[in-house]
């Protein structure tokens, strides 16, 4: 693949004037930001995502401690041990299993504070029979939310008073009681000009809280009460509409992860189970972890996550599966309701969707990622990542990625207000190990479907020189979601649908550069061509040292260079060697030398 090298990134200084929470560069575009302009004008957060809320930016690093009591032959079920010994972990200590090869044929749950690690993706192999699986605390939306939800119903919470806006740090409490340090989920009845939970698919009843109802929500900590009046850890996300509300979460699960191993399915099918299952999650992670071929039904993703706050999934490589039928092989699944998500510096490959939100999400970031290869079951159709599959995320944040295709359809419902910067886009894939290569469909840049609006696309690259689609003759803004690779489409946007407007009308394109035009078509943001480096991180983070910074946009007529994530695929997997994040990237501390945990199972 032929990059060109950027011409004039080190034109940008850095800037004292910003957004709130974003730190911008100097007499550089910013993008609309007036809380009491919605939905048009309205368009960012200060994003702040995973361990940047909680841990400094980096993950914590507990000590091993040995798992013994494992069978490690491959035939033996070592699940009930491997349970065992994370029952029996202390706080903040991770299980450590060396290297060898485990069977796991039972669910093995991960508690608060502790890790779950291997010695490497490479080394510590878990293969799953067709009862494996790695999750967290069960988490129970008719006892962990308060009021429970009865699922597919419309289910009040408690009442809030007022009119709470965007950027608001406070709101009001009519009914219920809270207390400091509590959670909650704000929400309020549906805008009919912004949200839709019945797409051409029907309605969407696992939307929002299980219930179809009320799905803009955003997950948030409770800092301080006095009287009735709550002040937040994070403002407000978005204008609640009418009849404001919230629910009290409780989280079974806090501050735990995954690590450093590999865990295959492929010697048993799994069915409708995920390969790592993240509910009811508070500032978990997984981290350095390989995935390996999901069940053959509906449901089986590679990594869940459920009604979870502040988890981050990094540095890791998630493949193929045994379908890429509707609803399997999800390789990152954002289901029901999740706030500030942070998914940075992972390979997503031969997915039937890359990620995929299916019924809401807020301020979340997918950040520096690698997506290629993806296929449906039928191999026709180009597959793709999708910020929308199922009302209604919003106000989430695409950064430095590198993508094959990504869509946000009308199958389910809604979304709004998502805001891709400096992505390469490539309305194309590789082809290396995808069946029936390649697809005749599905050849767009952006791929908004009806009821998918107020999308912000700035900086980013659109297009791909010297693969299948035929950019010379592409059609630069039309509809067609399955536009064949001899004319391909950059902004594939549809028109309205009942109430709400048309993706093509409320999308902003700014500063992007496309393989059609050979240049940027249209700076409709204003006259302010300036780019930051990153609406994200105030300078270089530290795994992109050595990478340049920006790694994508406009500047050099186009900048364009692989992503660490990328240049692990190709430095590995893509050779056919191993995939080793310790080797193609570090991130974090290594983990202390390991003491002795017994894994043996006591007799009841």
């Amino acid at each position: 693949m032929s990059r060109r090298a950027p011409f004039f990134v080190f034109a940008i200084v850095v800037c004292l004037a910003a957004l709130p929470g974003q730190r911008l560069m100097a007499q550089s575009y910013s993008l609309p930001n007036d809380n009491t302009s919605c939905p048009g004008n309205c368009r960012v957060v200060p994003w702040q995502a995973g361990s940047d809320l909680w841990n400094g930016g980096t993950l914590p690093n507990y000590p091993s401690v040995n798992c013994t009591g494992l069978a490690g032959n491959g035939t033996t079920n070592d699940g009930p041990a491997l349970q065992a010994c994370i029952n029996s972990a202390a706080a903040n200590t991770a299980v450590y299993v060396p290297a060898g090869t485990y069977l796991i044929n039972s669910t093995v749950q991960l508690k608060s504070n502790v890790v779950l690690r291997g010695a490497g993706p490479s080394s510590t192999l878990f293969n799953f029979g067709s009862n494996g699986q790695f999750t967290t605390q069960g988490f129970s939306y008719q006892s962990n939310m308060t009021p429970g939800v009865t699922y597919g119903s419309n289910t009040p919470g408690y009442k809030l008073s007022g009119a709470p806006k965007k950027g608001d740090t406070t709101v009001t409490i009519a009914s219920g009681s809270v207390q400091p340090g509590a959670w909650i989920s704000v929400f309020a009845d549906d805008d009919p000009s912004l949200v839709n939970t019945t797409g051409s698919d029907g309605f969407c009843e696992w939307c929002g809280d299980n219930t179809g109802y009320r799905v803009m929500q955003q997950i948030v900590q409770v800092t301080a009460v006095t009287g009735s009046t709550l002040t937040l850890s994070r403002p407000l996300y978005y204008t609640l509409y009418t009849n404001p509300e919230y629910r009290i979460y409780t989280f079974p699960t806090q501050k735990a992860g995954f690590e450093n191993f590999k865990a295959s399915a492929g010697n048993a099918d799994i069915g409708s189970n995920q390969i790592l299952f993240l509910q009811g999650c508070l500032y978990c992670w997984v981290k350095g972890v390989e995935t390996y071929m999901t069940g053959s039904s509906s449901g089986s993703a590679h990594v869940e996550m459920d009604f979870c706050y502040g988890n981050e999934i990094r540095d890791s490589y998630f493949h193929d599966g045994r379908s890429s039928a509707s609803g399997a092989n999800y390789g990152v699944f954002v289901n029901f309701v999740n706030s500030d998500l942070k998914i940075e510096n992972n390979i997503m490959r031969h997915n039937r969707h890359g990620f995929v939100f299916q019924g809401g999400g807020s301020g979340v970031v997918f950040l520096y990622n690698y997506i290629d290869d993806l296929y449906s079951d039928d191999l026709t159709y180009l597959g793709s990542a999708r910020t929308s599959h199922g009302a209604h995320p919003y106000m989430d944040l695409l950064e430095g990625n590198v993508a094959s295709h990504i869509t946000a359809d009308d199958y389910w419902g809604s979304s709004s207000h998502f805001v891709f910067y400096r992505n390469w886009l490539w309305a194309d894939e590789t082809g290396t190990g995808v069946p029936s290569f390649p697809p005749g469909e599905g050849y767009d840049a952006v791929d908004l479907y009806t009821m998918q609006v107020y999308y912000s696309f700035v900086g980013n690259v659109l297009g791909h020189a010297g693969m299948q689609a035929n950019f010379a003759s592409a059609t630069l803004s039309g509809f067609d979601s399955y536009a064949e690779s001899t004319d391909p489409i950059i902004y594939s946007m549809a028109g309205s649908a009942g109430s709400i407007a048309s993706a093509s009308t409320t999308s902003l394109l700014h500063g992007n550069w496309d393989y059609k035009s050979n240049g940027v078509a249209y700076w409709n943001g204003g006259t302010n061509h300036t780019l930051s480096a990153s609406l994200y991180y105030p300078s270089e983070p530290g795994f992109l040292h050595g990478y340049a910074w920006p790694l994508e946009g406009p500047e050099g007529g186009p900048t364009i260079n692989p992503n660490p994530a990328e240049n692990c695929y190709l430095s590995g997997p893509a050779k056919g060697g191993s995939f080793n994040p310790a080797t193609c990237y570090a991130s974090g501390p290594t983990p202390a030398a390991p003491t002795t945990l017994s894994g043996t199972i006591a007799i009841q």
